[in-house]
């Protein structure tokens, strides 16, 4: 359960970043307003969200190799590490772009 709690707030960034992408009836500068802000939530809550997850494991003294991780902890690792590469990338992509 807690683990759902840490990447929830990715779900609701990843919604601003489809709005901002999609929605075409809304004026360009909310689009592009919603679109900077949730790309770089996602990508500053992943990273952070990741470190503090890693100090806590090593507060506390549990592994931290990937191979001895239990799958719950592997999935959240994964899919935040996921998301901060796929936004980075797509940033960069648009950076370039314009």
């Amino acid at each position: 359960m807690k683990k759902v709690w840490i990447a929830s707030p990715t779900f609701i960034l990843l919604a601003m970043v489809l709005v901002g992408a999609v929605a075409t009836g809304i004026s360009p500068h909310l689009r592009n307003n919603l679109l900077g802000f949730g790309a770089m939530g996602l990508i500053g809550y992943s990273f952070v969200a990741v470190f503090v997850y890693g100090i806590a494991l090593s507060a506390h003294g549990q592994p931290n190799k990937l191979s001895e991780m239990p799958l719950g902890r592997k999935l959240l690792l994964s899919y935040l590490t996921a998301i901060w590469a796929i936004t980075m990338a797509v940033v960069i992509f648009l950076m370039a772009q314009n």
